[in-house]
């Protein structure tokens, strides 16, 4: 059987150690198919960088076989079935990693959204601004799933990257159901 699982890369900047978190994609035999990844990139090389500030660029990436698996990590499954259902999933991620990738998001280590204080009332502006964990919580939302509790606090899991209108689309396009909010 497949499955979708995400886990928790902890790097250390000095004495504070910080949450990655990645997708993963398994195939029916266990092994690694696939990882997506949110990454800050160097504008000018685009090449990724470890630590990433804010004259970075955000982007998802997407990694044939292993590329940061580690054994060991924090991982919560977040989803399994067969094969096909998988590969619908990951597509629908694929999709939403494409969306991601043509905003130019401007990198944020904390993972907030930079548009500031915000009038109730107003239109809320598109987001500008987030982290490799926000990309990764857009990713989940684009396959329908939800985003597990995770040992480690993530900062960037409350900022998704998409619409709701949007991530409703890639769903329908790739035949997967919209979950129904709320709490029951």
């Amino acid at each position: 059987m497949s499955s979708i699982a995400l886990r928790q890369h902890i790097l250390k900047v000095g004495e504070s150690p910080f949450a990655h978190n990645y997708l993963v994609f398994y195939g029916d035999n266990g092994n690694v198919v696939g990882e997506f990844h949110g990454l800050a990139i160097d504008p000018v090389t685009n090449e990724s960088v470890r630590i990433g500030r804010s004259s970075h660029n955000l982007q998802a990436r997407r990694f044939d076989g292993k590329e940061w698996y580690r054994p060991g990590e924090a991982e919560k499954p977040l989803w399994q079935g067969s094969y096909d259902e998988a590969t619908a999933r990951w597509q629908a991620a694929r999709d939403a990693h494409d969306e991601i990738n043509r905003r130019n998001l401007t990198y944020n280590a904390w993972g907030s959204d930079l548009n500031g204080p915000r009038d109730p009332d107003a239109p809320v502006p598109d987001v500008i601004a987030g982290n490799s964990n926000s990309v990764n919580t857009t990713l989940i939302e684009a396959m329908g799933l939800r985003m597990p509790g995770m040992p480690m606090m993530a900062p960037g899991i409350e900022n998704s990257l998409l619409r709701q209108q949007q991530i409703d689309q890639i769903l329908r396009n790739n035949g997967l159901p919209i979950p129904k909010g709320g709490l029951f």
